[in-house]
């Protein structure tokens, strides 16, 4: 396994990558945004660790530009702030590790971050009327275009599409869309659901609610547009 640690810092960069390397990771290290780039164009990497504040670069412009490689994200910072972690998140960040810690803390959420990935993309591609979902590249096709569907309304679409017919329940949206980590508020799932309707119904598909209980995919042929 390979990861990508953007870290400026030498002090902890090195430390990090010794203790990475000693279980088992070929680790490359990167002092700031155009050494990441670099690496990016050169190699393939399973998951990147990246420092938010690289002397006075902003580590938050390299998180749209992993997401796009399908790269995982794990964020350091010494910013323990909710808004910035949800910032980071909302980009499209998968965990975030706030400075000091344990290096093998950092190792496990690596490794969970990987497993989840590895059981994405061991799904099929999820095909329901004129709809195709690759759990893999996160992207949602109807009738051959991709709809504009961040990470997380693509993970709550998978979860409709697994239970269609059926009601699935916030805390099963929230245990699969959502990491451990994460503040997992009904509010957040129902922006999400909120953004993701007005989408599909330009498809003739639609998310029905049940108060305190979840939501249901369905689709309406008389709504698909022509």
């Amino acid at each position: 396994m390979k990861v990508l640690l953007v870290e400026d810092e030498t002090d902890l960069a090195i430390p990090i990558s010794r203790f990475l390397s000693s279980a088992g990771w070929d680790c490359a290290v990167a002092k700031n945004l155009n050494s990441a780039l670099e690496f990016l164009e050169r190699e393939v990497f399973d998951v990147c660790v990246l420092d938010l504040f690289l002397g006075k670069e902003d580590g938050t412009k390299l998180i749209p530009i992993l997401s796009d490689k399908n790269i995982p994200i794990i964020v350091l910072t010494v910013v323990d702030d909710v808004s910035v972690k949800v910032k980071c998140l909302r980009m499209g960040a998968d965990d975030y590790v706030v400075k000091p810690f344990n290096p093998e803390e950092l190792l496990v959420r690596m490794e969970a971050v990987l497993r989840r990935v590895k059981n994405i993309s061991k799904s099929r591609t999820i095909v329901y009327e004129d709809m195709e979902i690759d759990p893999f590249s996160m992207t949602v096709r109807v009738k051959g275009e991709i709809l504009p569907l961040s990470k997380k309304q693509v993970m709550i679409l998978i979860k409709l599409l697994e239970n269609v017919g059926k009601v699935t329940s916030y805390e099963t949206l929230f245990s699969y869309a959502w990491s451990s980590y994460e503040d997992a508020s009904i509010d957040a799932l129902r922006t999400h659901v909120y953004n993701l309707r007005k989408i599909l119904r330009n498809y003739g598909f639609d998310i029905v609610s049940y108060p305190g209980i979840g939501y249901t995919l369905k689709y309406e042929k008389s709504k698909e547009s022509v």
